[in-house]
């Protein structure tokens, strides 16, 4: 018998900017966004909160943020992952010579925090800039978080899918990360949609209203706001219902 089709729609970045919060949040009420990561390092994190008390079935998770911004730990405390300036790395290519043990106590810095702001466990783990696919430092923190809490971690390829099940971590059993940039219109996104396969899916997204301060610090602005529009539309959820697509979150894992 054929597995039926689940699909979890996470949001990446909440938190990081007043545009991303209220983009995702949008994309939620009106739109198929079921789940969102935070990245708990940017004074917009606190807002959180408050907006998901009034969208209380959008699952929010731990966006482990090792590049770009500040660190949650002091930054004499994690040495390696800083600049002169404090500064984590641009891209995890930066991380190349991170401690490992550094790694991890900024990992479980972020967790702490995020229970801290949002007073519960995150419902899953992931990474910005998809570091704990690119760095083995950063695997093996978040593989540590997910047994110390046992809760679910993304598999951003086959292969860290296949490591997450052999160390009994959930994981949805496929990721799609296409829906971005020249390749988020709502033709790209009813394609996908339309082409699910069967079991869990993990669709990555970036929905946002593109502000200055998103203008100003990121390289992937304008095209949020497209993604916002599409994941809005009634396209996308008569696509869902064509193709008989159950929409999750991790917390259903």
């Amino acid at each position: 018998m054929t597995a039926p089709k689940q699909l979890i729609v996470n949001a990446d970045d909440l938190g990081r900017t007043e545009g991303i919060n209220e983009g995702v949040f949008d994309a939620h009420r009106r739109g198929i966004v079921t789940s969102a990561s935070l990245m708990v390092n940017y004074p917009a994190a606190g807002r959180v909160p408050a907006l998901s008390r009034d969208s209380p079935a959008l699952g929010i998770g731990l966006h482990v943020a090792l590049t770009g911004g500040v660190p949650a730990l002091p930054p004499e405390q994690v040495k390696s992952l800083v600049d002169a300036d404090g500064r984590l790395p641009a891209r995890p290519d930066g991380l190349g010579g991170a401690d490992p043990a550094e790694v991890l106590a900024e990992a479980r810095a972020q967790l702490k925090r995020f229970r801290h702001v949002m007073g519960r466990d995150p419902t899953h783990f992931d990474s910005h800039h998809h570091s704990h696919r690119d760095v083995p430092a950063v695997f093996a923190a978040i593989l540590t978080l997910a047994w110390e809490t046992g809760l679910p971690v993304r598999c951003a390829d086959p292969t860290m899918a296949e490591r997450l099940r052999r160390e009994g971590v959930p994981t949805p059993d496929n990721f799609i990360d296409e829906f971005y940039d020249e390749g988020a219109t709502l033709a790209d996104l009813v394609r996908i949609l339309e082409g699910l396969p069967p079991g869990t899916t993990e669709l990555m997204c970036h929905p946002a209203v593109v502000d200055e301060e998103l203008r100003s610090t990121s390289s992937y602005a304008d095209p949020r706001a497209r993604e916002l529009d599409a994941l809005t539309q009634a396209a996308a959820r008569q696509a869902l219902q064509r193709s008989g697509i159950r929409l999750v979150s991790f917390g259903q894992l």
